[in-house]
This record gives C-alpha cells, structure tokens and sequence, in this order.
C-alpha cells in the first residue's frame, strides 16, 4: 500500500505542478503552492474531525435506519467543497482569484485537496482492509487510477465554485454548485452499495468506474474551457497553430478539432473556416 501511495502521489503532484508551472506567472507561484499545501491536510481534517464525530452524534439520534443513509451521501459534498475554499479567507489569495485566474487556484486547492486524500485513503484501507493492502503495488492499480482521477475531479469542482463566485453570481451559488456537482458525482457509488445497479458486483464496480472516468473526462474538458491561466489546456497539449488560408497563428482549444497524429482539423478564429493544421514552429521555439 504504501509503494502504491507514494506513486500515485508523486504522479498527482508532477502533474499539477507540471501545469501550474507552465500557466502560474513567476511572481504568483508562492500563492499557488501555498494554495497546495494549504488544502493538503483538510480530507483528514474534515473526515476525521467533522465527518465521524457528526455521524456518531447522528447516528445516536436517528438511529441506524433509511434517513441517517441518505443523509451520509451528503456528508462528502458539505465537507470537502468548503475546506477546498477556506484559503480565500486571506486577503491576498482571495483577491488573486479573478475570472481569469480562477482556474489555475482550482487546481492548486482541489490538487492539495486530492493529495492529502490519497494518503487518507490509503490509511483507511490499511486499516479496514488490511488484506487488500498488503497486496504488491502492481495490483492496486484501481487505487492508484482512481485517486489519481481525483486530482481533476477536484480540481473542476473546485473550479466551478471560483468561476460562479467571480463572474459575480456570489460565493454561496458557486458553492452550491460545486456541492451538487460532487453530490451527483458520488451518486452511482451510492447505487451500487444500495444494490440498485444489480446484484453483480463486478458489474456495479464496473459501472461505478466508468462513471469515475466520465467525471474525470468532463473536469479535463471543464479546465479546458475555462482556458486556465494564460494557456489554454488545448495549447498546452497541442501548441499553436498557423492557418493555412490567412496566415493568422492561435492557441488551439482542447474541444474544438479532431486530432490525427501530428494535425488537427479545426476551425480558424479569425477567417472562420476549418483547416488542417500543423503545430506552429514559431510558437515551439518561444515555448
């Protein structure tokens, strides 16, 4: 368990830090690995000292039955949006984030969030399923490619709850909605444990990991969207592009072409028409 830990730890922080480093203004990256560490330690926090003391006063009040079930499916959405969050509090991290850089302090507070989760996580599986983490590294992959989803996960609910907040809708709505996006993005796994994706485990779990992927697929294409930083997520993975029919060179977007090899069919934003093109020579050598 622990091998498998620290992989999927050193793969989540290389990845982040690999994107914040290339989108984060030299002057701005204290703010963003304070953001980092900030967050890192709240999964253990709100699990350990929120989450459990609650559930056992609740637990004690309504007793073991239907309502205190549904009412744990909550327990995730409440805690770990705020604590992604409280780093606003300060002043000068609260004001960094605008509509532009929002994006990039999503990732930094839902990456801190996602990286102390792993090491929580893998905590409470050695000790509830001591058998399962005594495995080797090498078939705890599901573990590894799960928490290493969360890190976007996060990132994109976090996201949510900035961009609402800064286009001015207010704090409390991007909250909410990062809140009901995490309610929705644990529901399947609270099908599967009330037996309504079929008695087939394997079946459930495999229901349950492809809705993991889809959350995952849509927080890459949410961050995308949002053209963290001052590079879009497609310029990140694709670069630049020349138009071949009016010269006009721009950042590729992450949901706008098709992807064949090194082209890309995609339209042009200045003449308006579709292409196929190459990755810019000009902007790799300033890249």
């Amino acid at each position: 368990m622990l091998t498998a830990t620290i992989i999927t730890c050193l793969i989540g922080i290389g990845a982040c830090g690999a994107v914040l480093a290339r989108v984060t203004p030299r002057d701005e990256r204290w703010l963003i690995l304070a953001c980092f560490i900030a967050t890192a330690p709240m999964s253990w926090l709100m699990f350990h000292g929120v989450r459990m003391p609650f559930d056992g006063w609740l637990k004690g009040v309504l007793g073991d039955g239907e309502l205190l079930q549904w009412i744990r499916t909550t327990y995730a959405p409440l805690t770990e949006e705020p604590a992604k969050l409280w780093p606003l509090i300060l002043p000068w991290i609260g004001r960094a984030v605008t509509p532009r850089t929002a994006p990039r302090y999503a990732i930094a507070l839902g990456g801190g969030f996602a990286f102390g989760e792993v090491i929580m996580v893998a905590g409470l599986i050695a000790a509830r399923q001591p058998t399962i983490a005594a495995l080797p590294w090498y078939q705890l992959t599901g573990f590894i490619n799960e928490r290493l989803m969360t890190f976007a996960i996060h990132a994109g609910m976090t996201a949510i709850a900035l961009v609402v907040w800064r286009q001015g809708a207010g704090f409390a709505a991007g909250l909410l909605l990062a809140m009901l996006a995490h309610w929705l993005s644990n529901f399947p796994i609270t099908m599967a444990q009330r037996g309504w994706l079929g008695p087939n485990q394997q079946v459930a779990q495999t229901i349950v990991a492809l809705w993991v992927a889809v959350c995952f697929l849509a927080a890459l294409v949410l961050l995308g969207w949002l053209d963290i930083g001052r590079v879009g997520l497609g310029t990140l993975l694709y670069g630049r592009a020349l138009c071949p029919g009016c010269g006009y060179e721009f950042e590729r977007r992450l949901v706008r072409g098709l992807t064949f090899g090194d082209q890309r069919y995609e339209p042009c934003p200045n003449c308006q028409k579709w292409h196929w093109t190459t990755r810019s020579r000009i902007s790799s050598a300033k890249q």
